[in-house]
């Protein structure tokens, strides 16, 4: 259910028998559950290390596959034993990590990618793609099962890799590349912060002053925006001036084409406001020099665009004048599970929600398990679905069209930032829905 405050999750048991995935959830006490999961998660990882876990996700429309590519050890990784299994289950896809004797889960984590958004394209019903994903956990210290799970439309999750991991075995150890760098924000206490890191594309090695100047920028309006104003005092922000070999970034639009470190372009999915990268591996790459629980690609241009994919990065162009709102609004999804709010602007996007089952995302919802998302905070007046009038204009209520669906799919607030750019701010629900992570991440 739809909570303002974070609760401490059910004990999870994950079983993986011949090829069917059986989840057993029993609710134990918060004291004995707190108690059991920090000791035991504490004995099973090393929580300033990170096992990265390369993969490629490859398919089509109809199926997909996963395989692993590569594993590494990582420096600069703070999780805490707190964090191994949210009291939340965001994410189209999740790594599940159990133990090797005796299969009892360790650790969960929710995600998403690019490749689902292309498999939603009307690409993706004639050719097959392959896209390159990063997952990162606490690097664990006896041999464990990963587990790599899809989420399906109707909500049930299927197995799609699960093979064993030793730390024994590890070959390849990662030494990242320096780069200047700064704390724009917050103090270095990685474990008890969350820890935004700020990456530059697109910036020459002359232009890290630049660089740093417009990451502040972006992190004085994303401290003006509730609810960040209240919790800029849990959060960290380091920015790293990554070099790129010439200024700017891939515009194919205009046949514009850049050297950059990360690749990044616009014209995503053949949406030209979309900006991306596709390199996600060498975005790691460079992230790993400092500690991230999210990590923000700020582009050197003037051009508007943005994307944003949840425990994945964030990416924002520098230079235009909505630059900071985008930037906003991406972290929206990216650090919180978000989703969009709008149902009318351009995408290559079709069916991408299932009408009949109750989306993840915490501020959307087709009404079917409505009760899990906002209701508790509706006003016994407020009418389901609420008329898109000017008397409910700033209320908490439930308009129809969100998530690039005119009907059938539903947001909380007539505006919000995951809706435009014109809205003041988040709405009640997106605020809380953030204010829930961060404190995931700090508590």
């Amino acid at each position: 259910m739809f909570s303002t405050k974070i609760t401490k999750p059910p004990d999870v048991t994950y079983h993986n028998e011949a090829m069917n995935t059986k989840y057993i959830f029993k609710t134990i006490a918060f004291s004995i559950f707190f108690i059991s999961t920090w000791s035991y998660s504490q004995g099973n990882f090393d929580f300033e290390k990170a096992l990265r876990i390369d993969f490629v996700l490859s398919g089509d429309k109809q199926e997909q596959t996963a395989t692993i590519a590569n594993y590494l050890k990582t420096p600069n990784y703070f999780d805490s034993p707190e964090q191994s299994i949210p009291d939340f289950d965001y994410g189209s896809y999740r790594i599940v990590l159990t133990s090797s004797a005796n299969r009892d889960t360790l650790y969960i984590k929710g995600f998403c990618t690019l490749f689902e958004e292309w498999r939603a394209t009307p690409g993706a019903k004639q050719k097959k793609r392959a896209f390159k994903q990063t997952i990162e956990t606490p690097f664990p210290l006896q041999k464990i099962i990963i587990n790599l799970d899809f989420r399906e439309k109707n909500g049930k999750f299927t197995s799609l890799l699960s093979e064993e991991f030793s730390p024994e075995s590890l070959i390849t150890k990662l030494i990242p590349t320096k780069f200047p760098s700064r704390i724009i924000h917050g103090t270095a206490a990685p474990s008890k912060k969350l820890d935004f890191l700020i990456l530059a594309e697109g910036y020459t090695k002359e232009e890290a002053e630049t660089f740093f100047n417009d990451a502040e920028k972006m992190v004085s309006e994303l401290f003006k925006t509730p609810p960040y104003d209240r919790l800029k005092n849990k959060i960290t922000v380091r920015a790293m001036a990554v070099s790129s070999a010439e200024s700017g970034t891939d515009d194919p639009v205009k046949d514009e084409w850049k050297n950059t470190a990360m690749e990044s372009t616009f014209n995503t999915f053949g949406t030209d406001r979309y900006l991306e990268s596709l390199s996600t591996w060498k975005i790691y790459d460079y992230a790993a020099a400092h500690p991230r629980d999210h990590i923000i690609v700020l582009v050197n241009t003037k051009k508007y665009g943005g994307g944003g994919v949840y425990n994945h990065f964030s990416i924002t162009s520098a230079g235009h004048s909505q630059s900071a709102k985008v930037l906003i609004h991406e972290i929206g999804h990216g650090l919180a599970g978000l989703g969009d709010e709008y149902y009318s602007s351009e995408v290559t996007y079709s069916g991408f929600f299932d009408l009949d089952t109750e989306p993840w995302h915490p501020n959307i919802t087709t009404l079917v398990d409505f009760d899990s998302k906002w209701k508790n905070l509706l006003e016994d007046s407020i009418l389901i679905p609420t008329p898109a009038k000017h008397k409910y204009k700033n209320i908490t209520g439930v308009f129809e069209g969100a998530g690039y669906t005119a009907k059938g799919i539903y947001r909380p607030a007539f505006n919000c930032r995951m809706k435009s750019n014109e809205a003041a701010g988040f709405c009640e629900v997106c605020r809380l829905s953030i204010e829930n992570i961060v404190n995931f991440y700090t508590h």
